[in-house]
């Protein structure tokens, strides 16, 4: 509930900077992982997104996959139904949601 609710504020203050929803917005987003299977998982889902996948260190691995959604038009409704599907991919495939934003038009 935490990320929608970030989300809503993160489309509130896109709109004070005078986005619309005729606007082309780019969201980024970005899961944590420390399990390399959950990295592949979380790929296969997404596959549709670029991705970037890094990693920190040597025994206990740490992996950060983030993406984009591209510039596309956006409500406030479509924004936190994709924030809810990235949340339940993400679960789903053993992964942590960290969040997304948006620069300003």
């Amino acid at each position: 509930m935490g990320h929608l609710v970030r989300t809503a504020e993160v489309w509130k203050q896109l709109a004070d900077l005078g986005a619309t929803e005729e606007s082309k917005l780019d969201f980024d987003f970005q899961f944590s992982t420390k399990d390399k299977a959950a990295v592949a998982a979380l790929k296969s889902e997404l596959v549709d997104y670029p991705l970037e996948v890094s990693s920190e260190g040597f025994f206990k691995k740490s992996f950060t996959i983030s993406g984009s959604s591209g510039p596309i038009t956006w409500s406030e409704e479509q924004l936190l139904k994709w924030v809810d599907y990235l949340i339940q991919v993400g679960h789903d495939a053993g992964c942590e949601f960290e969040g997304c934003g948006a620069s300003a038009p």
